[in-house]
């Protein structure tokens, strides 16, 4: 059996990277639906987020000063619509943002 525009030699293949685009873009959309894209600095500092860390400690771990910290910090709090650092990271675990970072680290409650 044939399928329009399938390539015999690449079997199911074709197929099953068309299935796995297909869910990516579904989560993607699902991820940052109403949410602001976070920038470099953001997303480099988030993993740090939700630590017990005071920002000159984060600045100490990613080698910035603290205010070069600290500006990422209250960035991301505004763009996921949180008051605090404790719940900018709450919601970013929501939005699956967090995920396999930080799972060592002292987390806000």
């Amino acid at each position: 059996m044939s399928f329009p525009g399938a390539d015999p030699d690449l079997g199911t293949l074709a197929g099953e990277a068309a299935a796995l685009r297909a869910r990516l873009a579904r989560q993607r959309g699902t991820v940052s639906a109403g949410v602001p894209a976070l920038a470099a600095g953001e997303l480099r500092l988030l993993p740090l987020l939700p630590a017990h860390l005071s920002f000159a400690e984060i600045a100490a771990e990613l080698f910035v000063s603290t205010n070069t910290a600290k500006t990422p910090a209250v960035s991301i709090c505004r763009k996921l619509g949180a008051g605090s650092r404790g719940r900018a990271a709450g919601r970013a675990r929501e939005l699956g943002l967090l995920e396999g970072w930080a799972a060592d680290l002292p987390l806000y409650r």
